[in-house]
């Protein structure tokens, strides 16, 4: 067991209605799943995840910055996949954690208040929670818009955010046309539709308020 007085963030999701897909679905929400939480890892090496029955799934977030980008990434990566494929994510960021090799023993603030908000989550499906009240109350209605601009994503607009929110650096619209293989107009057009300028200032707000946290 290893104890952080740290600020973590924790992640927590499962798929929606993932007992009506098929067998081959099931499959492909499964690698999905995977390879998201390999995306995650490259992003900071001690990151790390379980599944549990291929449909529930958590991220330990140590580079806290990128909590909310990891947390959407789950989401349109997931909805990617087809119309069939949709997931609910809760997460949340706490000091004071006991750090388990198994992530599903693992303890602490952060993994209470993910867990009590996947629970909570009825119609929405995206949320956020933080030891910190102003924290969680500077983000509530901006993530409500947030949750329904990403419900409203259809699967292909979905696979286009994927690359941006993969690279680490950030990619140039000529890059992701490149990546995808289509033309920089087809590219920026669907850039625009799916959001993304919006979407990359919110998570630009976010990296600032979470920077002001103690030994971020």
């Amino acid at each position: 067991m290893k104890q952080t007085v740290k600020p973590i963030a924790v992640i927590s999701g499962d798929v929606v209605s993932s007992t009506k897909l098929t067998s081959d679905e099931f499959e492909q929400l499964l690698q999905r799943v995977k390879d998201i939480q390999a995306w995650i890892t490259e992003g900071n090496a001690s990151n790390l995840h379980s599944i549990e029955r291929g449909d529930e799934f958590q991220t330990i977030v140590h580079d806290i910055r990128n909590a909310l980008k990891y947390a959407i990434l789950y989401r349109i990566g997931i909805k990617a996949l087809g119309k069939v494929f949709e997931s609910r994510i809760s997460f949340a960021i706490a000091s004071n954690a006991d750090l388990r090799a198994s992530v599903s023993e693992s303890m602490g603030e952060a993994f209470v208040l993910s867990g009590r908000g996947l629970k909570a989550l009825k119609s929405d499906r995206f949320i956020f929670h933080s030891e910190h009240p102003k924290l969680t109350e500077r983000f509530d209605l901006l993530f409500k818009y947030l949750d329904r601009q990403l419900t409203e994503l259809t699967s292909r607009q979905c696979a286009v955010l994927v690359p941006m929110l993969r690279n680490q650096e950030g990619l140039s619209v000529s890059e992701l046309a490149d990546k995808l293989d289509i033309a920089t107009a087809t590219a920026s057009k669907s850039l625009k539709a799916s959001g993304w300028p919006l979407i990359s200032e919110l998570n630009s707000l976010f990296i600032n308020q979470v920077t002001g946290l103690k030994d971020v």
